[in-house]
């Protein structure tokens, strides 16, 4: 909010209180602030204007995702992998794998955030176009990305840890038993769990991370965007420790078959037809998932920011997206 959006506020609702002057005072010194940094920056690294910086400048945020997402994986996987084969830590498995994954995340978000957004999740990118103007044209785009980059992440992961597999299962890779591995590329439910409950704890899942995600990046809630990776990180963790238990938390299908089809390279074709043909299952969870946590939040969640910026900006100011996101349609 700027000086002038503060005297309209005072002519059409007398004087303002102490939280909204601080507000719009804040406002206008972080982005000045902001815009003099940007324009030093782009000064000391100007580029040539030609065909391919045009080209590089328009293919940036569709790499940047690919990008993102092969971190994301990498860091997840090799978490995953490392709880499997150390089997003298198997009390703290669980906690490594699920920092291992908001790690990944935190790191293709900081990576990623100011090129594309970091959408780096198919359901995400829906609901962002659905919500947040992302534009729609991006929505497949960023989808093939993301999984290219989950495929990417997974191989990059295998080669990684390939001996260590070989000395764990004396180089037979397995889908169930003692010595499987497959789970670590892909979601796979505990036996006991049928899909169909592994669909409501998907759901459950990918909802609880896009209603955060929303929270996060609203800046009429979250004004801190500087912050943002840590947030989404930490709350994908938390996630994955308090509901992962029964089918894991992919919560991204993207993550799920980018890294099931680099999977089937060296286990078979098995690995989607699994538990009840499963793969279906995390797919379509997470956007059944993500359109009613993002709808809830939409729903219910109106901050007094919110109010204050609505009734100085208009009611289109409300729903302004989160400035990575923002700055996609310009």
């Amino acid at each position: 909010m700027t000086e002038c959006a503060t005297a309209a506020f005072e002519r059409q609702r007398g004087s303002p209180t102490p939280e909204t002057i601080s507000l719009c005072t804040h406002s206008s010194t972080v982005t000045a602030k902001r815009a003099g940094e940007m324009l030093r920056y782009s000064t000391k690294r100007k580029l040539p204007s030609t065909p391919l910086t045009h080209l590089r400048i328009n293919l940036a945020p569709i790499f940047a995702e690919c990008l993102g997402t092969t971190l994301f994986v990498l860091l997840g996987a090799g978490a995953n992998l490392t709880s499997t084969i150390d089997i003298g830590s198997s009390q703290t498995s669980w906690l490594r794998s699920a920092f291992g994954c908001g790690f990944g995340l935190m790191l293709g978000i900081c990576v990623t955030g100011g090129i594309s957004g970091s959408i780096l999740n198919p359901a995400v990118g829906l609901v962002f176009a659905l919500y947040r103007q992302l534009p729609w044209i991006l929505v497949p785009v960023y989808i093939l990305a993301e999984f290219i980059g989950a495929f990417i992440g997974a191989i990059l992961a295998y080669i990684c840890f390939a001996h260590s597999l070989d000395t764990f299962d004396n180089g037979n890779r397995q889908i169930s038993g003692p010595y499987a591995t497959a789970g670590v590329f892909g979601s796979f439910p505990r036996p006991f769990i049928t899909n169909g409950a592994a669909f409501l704890s998907q759901s459950i899942g990918s909802g609880l991370l896009v209603l955060g995600i929303f929270a996060i990046t609203d800046p009429t809630n979250f004004p801190s965007r500087s912050t943002t990776p840590i947030a989404v990180g930490l709350l994908l963790t938390g996630i994955a420790i308090g509901m992962g238990y029964p089918a894991g938390f992919p919560y991204n299908a993207a993550l799920d078959l980018g890294s099931r089809c680099a999977a089937a390279i060296w286990y078979g074709k098995n690995v989607f037809t699994f538990h009840h043909s499963y793969t279906w299952v995390p797919v379509v969870a997470s956007f059944a998932g993500a359109l009613g946590g993002a709808s809830a939040y939409q729903l219910f969640m109106v901050s007094r920011r919110s109010l204050i910026i609505r009734r100085v900006h208009g009611d289109d100011s409300i729903h302004e997206s989160v400035h990575n996101v923002s700055s996609l349609a310009s």
